[in-house]
């Protein structure tokens, strides 16, 4: 068997999902199981959020074959109390080898293939450390950030080269393999295109019945739509950068001048849009000349409708989200202009 990690929020699920996809089509010698165990455990301090659980059943009609029926109710019991006990999320959330014995215990034994996660260090402070953390620092600065981001567009062929050495999605698996959850499709250069017609199928939103989104959706498909994921309360920590050094306001400029007309619509967390109304000028944006709108009624479980109506617009910026990607990803635009923050995520154009 190959078993494939599941964990996080929906864009998350539905990368890990396409990883799936990839490996179930290079090992159908044997049966690939989905393992997102994470979703019953509760949520304690220190765990990433799983957001709605799992939810590529309820709006995908997803169900693939789950680790999880290969045990009695007494056994995943024991499995999940063990995953739990280990407390993994305080380790830089190193799951796979607590899982993986979890499930030895009960007679399954895997070997890790996936992301090898290293906990936090905690040697001395020696004068290459203090080098790094230096370093790491100075590019959280403007300049260091704007020094640093040329640099990766230099070297964004190496970098994207690099990567695909180091994790090969399309590969042959031995038997019992544990892997997944790389995040890699969001990438260039992992082949998504190979599997690109089966993700589209997998993927498809079920039709929008209440009137606000209908009204959205009309309005979007009538005009040169771009969408922009502003993305704030849970992600600062990630994109902050994207609102401190001008991402957004270069590629609010690239679109004016490339698109007639735009209109730009925010999708974002109730909690931000005030914020984002009175940071016009961080986007780039005058919100008494531009056609601005806001999209932020879609919430807990009709969340995902953000996503497609995202995917519905002609045009998209987005940061480092996952969320954000798939409503870029899944545009159907022949001529989209798709807008990242880093040159190795999967878009036209990185700013």
């Amino acid at each position: 068997m190959r078993v494939v990690h599941m964990d996080s929020g929906l864009g998350n699920q539905m990368l890990d999902y396409a990883e799936y996809l990839a490996i179930c089509s290079q090992n159908q010698d044997e049966e690939c199981y989905l393992e997102n165990l994470i979703y019953e455990i509760p949520h304690k301090d220190g765990m990433f959020s799983m957001w709605n659980g799992y939810e590529l059943k309820r709006i995908f009609g997803i169900e693939p074959p789950n680790i999880k029926q290969l045990f009695d109710a007494k056994a995943w019991k024991r499995i999940l109390q063990r995953v739990e006990d280990s407390q993994f999320w305080k380790e830089n959330w190193n799951y796979a080898p607590h899982i993986i014995k979890a499930l030895e215990e009960e007679g399954v034994y895997l070997t890790n293939y996936g992301k090898k996660i290293e906990a936090p260090s905690k040697k001395p402070m020696t004068l290459k450390r203090k080098i790094r953390l230096f370093m790491t620092r100075f590019f959280q600065t403007r300049i260091g950030y704007h020094i640093k981001r040329h640099m990766r567009k230099l070297l964004a062929g190496r970098l994207i080269s690099k990567a695909n050495e180091n994790y090969h999605i399309f590969r042959k698996y031995p038997s019992n393999a544990y892997t997944g959850h790389s995040f890699a499709f969001k990438y260039k250069g992992f082949g998504i295109e190979c599997i690109d017609p089966m993700v589209r199928e997998a993927f498809s939103f079920p039709a929008i019945e209440d009137e606000k989104n209908k009204e959205m959706m009309k309005l979007i498909r009538g005009c040169n739509a771009v969408s922009i994921h502003a993305r704030r309360s849970d992600l600062l920590f990630v994109n902050g950068y994207c609102y401190k050094f001008g991402f957004f306001k270069r590629s609010v400029r690239y679109i004016k001048k490339h698109v007639d007309n735009p209109v730009f619509i925010f999708f974002t967390d109730e909690k931000s849009v005030g914020w984002c109304e009175e940071n016009e000028k961080i986007f780039g944006l005058n919100f008494k000349k531009d056609k601005v709108y806001f999209v932020d009624w879609n919430r807990g479980e009709d969340s995902f409708r953000d996503m497609q109506l995202m995917a519905e617009c002609k045009h998209n910026i987005f940061t480092e989200s996952t969320f954000g990607f798939w409503g870029a990803y899944l545009n159907s635009n022949p001529n989209k202009i798709t807008c990242a923050p880093d040159p190795m995520i999967l878009a036209t154009h990185s700013f």
